[in-house]
This record gives structure tokens, C-alpha cells and sequence, in this order.
């Protein structure tokens, strides 16, 4: 039984649930902590976010206009292709690779298709973690640790080494680990999302 001085002592109990809620803050900073960097090195060690391939695809004709000529400007002056213009209404390019675009892209049927790695990213911070289990929402930043020379192809749109980016991704909690199941880079689909605006836009030659 506890001395009766012991149920009199406030000063006592109020170090006793201190400590004990700084016990419970320390743990959950903890787990806190660790979920976040459990996240972080999963990204990082997900082939398809860390070293992704560069999702181009579009028409072998396009339409022979500006928005056409700003989306292929940058191709045409690395050389990887050129624009021959095609007889009939309305004006038409056909995009013809040369043998240096041959070396990173493929004519599949009337589809130009690039067929190389981007480069590769590291997720180096995790901004927000959220979601309910079994699933979690994680918010984050990135920055490309290495590019490949044809990523200019994107233009003023490529990304840039070194510089800081932001996505998301959901993970599932699946057979006693994490698995990532989605992933949003914004910056990257806006500049892929100008070469599918060439599908939207082209005429193949009949």
C-alpha cells in the first residue's frame, strides 16, 4: 500500500504524468520518424520513380502549324528528327528520325516512341504523411541526380539537375509491407502533356 503522503504530493504527480507524456511524445515522434524515412528510402528504391523512362509518344504526322513546330523545336535542333512537309489539306509534317534520334527513339507503325531513361531522381525530404491504414498519402520533395543528354527533347520544359521538385504518392500496406502504388511528379507531366497534345491535333495521311 502507498504512503498516505503520496496521494497528497501534487508536485509529484504532476512529474509523474509529465514524464509520462513525454514518454508517449518521444514514442510517437519516433514512430513518427521512422514511417517517414521508411517512405522516403521505399520511393528511392522503386526502379519506376527513381530511374523512369521518358513517356513520349506521338504521331508520325502532325498537323503543319505553330503549336506543332514549338512542341518538335527542340528535336529538330538536336537533330534527333526532321519535318518533311506532306501534299494534301490540311497541311501535314511527317516527322522522319534521323540515325542520331534512331539511337533513342522508334517509329512503331505512325507512333514515334522513345525508348530511354530519363535520368534519375532521390526523394530527399517528406513534407506530409497522411492517409488511414492501409493506405498512406505521402507529399514530398525530389531533385534529379542525373539526367540523359536527349532530355533537352522536353525543351524549356526538361527538367533540371540539382533542382528541387515536389509529387506525391499513395502506398498500400499489402503481405506486411508497403507497396507503392501511385506516384504524381507534376512538373514531368506537364511537359510530357505537351507531346500528347500532338495526338489530339494530328492528321494521318490517308
Amino acid at each position: 500500500m502507498l504512503p498516505g503522503w503520496l496521494f497528497h504530493s501534487k508536485k509529484l504527480w504532476v512529474a509523474v504524468g509529465a514524464g509520462v507524456l513525454a514518454l508517449v511524445l518521444v514514442s510517437v515522434w519516433s514512430l513518427r520518424t521512422y514511417r517517414r524515412a521508411q517512405v522516403r528510402d521505399l520511393l528511392n528504391a522503386h526502379a519506376p520513380f527513381q530511374s523512369p523512362p521518358l513517356e513520349v509518344s506521338f504521331p508520325r504526322f502532325v498537323l503543319a502549324d505553330s503549336g506543332s513546330r514549338d512542341v518538335l523545336e527542340p528535336g529538330l535542333r538536336m537533330g534527333l528528327w526532321s519535318l518533311e512537309p506532306r501534299s494534301g489539306e490540311p497541311a501535314v509534317w511527317e516527322v522522319r528520325l534521323t540515325n542520331r534520334g534512331h539511337r533513342w527513339f522508334s517509329q512503331v507503325g505512325n507512333q514515334i516512341v522513345a525508348t530511354f531513361k530519363l535520368g534519375t531522381r532521390k526523394v530527399s525530404r517528406l513534407l506530409n504523411l497522411g492517409g488511414t491504414f492501409p493506405r498512406l498519402r505521402a507529399q514530398f520533395r525530389y531533385a534529379w541526380t542525373s539526367l540523359h543528354p536527349s532530355a533537352e527533347v522536353l525543351g524549356a520544359s526538361a527538367p533540371e539537375l540539382a533542382r528541387n521538385y515536389e509529387g506525391e504518392a499513395w502506398l498500400f500496406y499489402e503481405q506486411d509491407r508497403w507497396k507503392v502504388l501511385y506516384w504524381s511528379t507534376p512538373e514531368l507531366e506537364q511537359a510530357l502533356a505537351r507531346f500528347r497534345s500532338l495526338q489530339s491535333s494530328a492528321e494521318p495521311v490517308r
